[in-house]
């Protein structure tokens, strides 16, 4: 996609800015959005009745003068996002349940589901199909969806898409890009879970537009719906570092493994607890400080090299705060004294239940309010494409 020297693209460019602007102020007059996005009035007035055709913005009442501009006296009116303009579907699909979030093109919910079933009981495309099926009937009538994002574990490259590796869904080298199309009415973006969660913390929680963080994601799943021999406990971590997730090299970013974990056979691994510590981790409070002092210590060195802001911790350890708080104190004196000196925090949420759902639908509506980078990944421009069309192709 050619963006050098396109005023289309700067048309839609200049459209992304002004509605990430109304999505962060909830409203603003022209005047307003002229000074405070440095663009000429005309140019703000031209994208505004575009906007306004297209349907993604509506106008609003009356906002008080303001005193730092001249003006006739006349009251300015305020623009605003138009929330049924279009739904975007954020789904966490899981190898044993799955948890949706329906939001509205501001990043307000409109719904969210969640529901358990069996692993074995489809195949992932037959499963894919029936959960955003499912979901799409919660997107009120009369408002179109205008994308999904779909969050799993494993190994995700989201440009073709290709699930390059997913032992929870039994899936390898899995290109997804020709059934994503044929399949649905609208653009579907796959990513790793975790990443998801740090896109959640990204959209809706940055500190600015250079923030680093890990986002710590840990699931307790019941054994009975996974796969035969596969550990019902997974972790994940979602990096963010200057503003950005960081994929790595082969998109293995974030593909945890503890410093005791000990490979053995087949099966996939990640820490050094027994299958059947695992089991009862979620039951039993010495297991999971275990579990909690394993994954802290193997973080310990990488937070030193990399320098985050934070480190989030969610999942299936969110509302755990006591407990990672005497680990710190307690088992991790040491090293956490010298960590915290470095200016990292360790925040333990409160409520993680939809983040990665909640974060696989902002990183669809991200390249609704990015101005796409050039050379940037050709996914985000196919989406941005279609999330603008109406913008795009005024004359």
């Amino acid at each position: 996609m050619k963006l050098v020297g396109n005023s289309r693209y700067q048309k839609a460019a200049n459209g992304s800015l002004l509605l990430d602007y109304l999505r962060r102020s909830g409203g603003a007059s022209r005047r307003t959005l002229a000074r405070e996005l440095g663009l000429q009035p005309s140019t703000v007035t031209y994208i505004v009745n575009r906007l306004l055709q297209a349907g993604l913005v509506l106008e609003g009442g009356a906002v008080a003068p303001d005193s730092s501009l001249r003006g006739s006296g006349r009251r300015a009116t305020s623009v605003e996002i138009n929330r049924r303009y279009g739904a975007v579907i954020g789904l966490d699909l899981q190898a044993d349940y799955y948890k949706a979030q329906v939001t509205d093109i501001a990043g307000g919910q409109i719904a969210a589901l969640h529901r358990e079933y069996e692993a074995a009981s489809a195949s992932f495309q037959e499963l894919l199909v029936t959960v955003l099926t499912e979901v799409e009937r919660q997107v009120p009538r009369g408002i179109p969806v205008l994308g999904a994002g779909v969050a799993i574990p494993g190994v995700v490259d989201p440009e073709g898409p290709v699930i390059e590796e997913c032992w929870s869904h039994n899936l390898e080298g899995e290109h997804l890009g020709a059934f994503l199309a044929e399949t649905f009415s609208f653009p579907v973006l796959m990513e790793n879970d975790a990443n998801c969660c740090a896109w959640k913390t990204l959209w809706y929680e940055s500190s600015g537009q250079d923030d680093s963080f890990v986002y710590l994601l840990p699931r307790f799943h019941r054994q009975e719906l996974l796969p035969p021999g596969y550990p019902s406990v997974g972790i994940g971590l979602g990096l963010v570092y200057n503003g950005a997730i960081y994929n790595g090299f082969t998109h293995r970013a974030g593909e945890f493994r503890s410093l005791f974990f000990e490979e053995s056979g087949t099966v996939p691994g990640q820490i050094s607890l027994t299958p059947e510590e695992m089991n009862r981790v979620s039951r039993d409070e010495g297991i999971r400080r275990k579990l909690v002092v394993e994954l802290l210590r193997t973080l310990m060195l990488f937070m030193h090299i990399t320098n985050p802001r934070a480190l989030f911790v969610g999942g299936d350890l969110a509302s755990q705060g006591d407990l990672v708080r005497r680990v710190l104190e307690e088992d991790l004196h040491r090293e956490w004294k010298t960590l915290s000196r470095s200016g990292v925090e360790v925040t333990v949420l409160a409520d993680a239940e939809y983040d990665a759902a909640r974060g696989a639908a902002a990183a669809v509506l991200d390249t609704l309010y990015s101005i796409p980078r050039i050379g940037g990944r050709e996914q985000d421009a196919r989406i941005w494409r279609s999330l603008l069309t109406n913008l795009i192709d005024q004359p």
